[in-house]
């Protein structure tokens, strides 16, 4: 089951022989997350990296009591605090690089949690960078893994940069037009940056 579900991921992107993911699905758990269930605390350091298979996520920080929702996850995407994950592995390439000593040394203010009853598939932070070191194909994964996220986070940006909330909602509701159903507006428009009252009146102007 969890090879498959593997495979139905990464095919795309990488051709490999079926029982390499039937080797790879042997690091992995299927985790089940009850609805406002933390998956990672703030300022706690990231154990697993995880892939939505049902239900949805989000990533957020607190500011001002505040509680920022900085990004969604759905089946098909990776979730977790892939910054604290890196930290963690990344060390000093040289002495009195103080702008380089912070970053690695500052507590991630990510916390992960799941929006609905969800569940995700789940590799240790040990075992994950135990095959990205040790195994070729390994390597070919957590390259193609990078790219999703790098690619993933630049598309952010660029809608941010130069959609309106109510184009960017019109694309989410494209693609996602069922699971926004169970994504409280709360989240939504946190993730537009807009307040949810003007959420709601793009969602009344969505519907006439």
């Amino acid at each position: 089951m969890i090879a498959s579900m593997l495979q139905a991921l990464f095919e795309p992107y990488i051709q490999v022989q079926a029982d390499v993911w039937e080797g790879f699905a042997n690091y992995l758990t299927l985790r089940n997350f009850e609805k406002n269930e933390i998956i990672k605390a703030a300022d706690k350091k990231e154990t697993h990296l995880y892939i939505i298979t049902k239900g949805s996520a989000g990533l957020f920080v607190s500011k001002d009591g505040h509680d920022i929702c900085i990004d969604l996850c759905y089946p098909g995407q990776f979730a977790g605090d892939y910054y604290s994950l890196l930290q963690q592995q990344t060390m000093p390439v040289s002495k009195g690089n103080a702008e380089l000593d912070n970053l690695l040394q500052q507590r991630s203010p990510i916390y992960v949690m799941a929006l609905e009853p969800a569940e995700a598939l789940a590799i240790s932070r040990q075992d994950l960078f135990m095959l990205y070191e040790q195994s070729d194909i390994g390597k070919m994964i957590a390259r193609k893994v990078a790219e999703l996220l790098y690619m993933q986070k630049q598309s952010q940006q660029i809608e941010l940069l130069t959609m309106t909330a109510e184009q960017r909602y019109m694309q989410m509701l494209e693609q996602y037009p069922d699971i926004l159903l169970n994504t409280a507006s709360k989240h939504i428009a946190s993730y537009l940056g807009i307040s949810p009252e003007s959420l709601s009146r793009i969602k009344k102007k969505a519907a006439s």
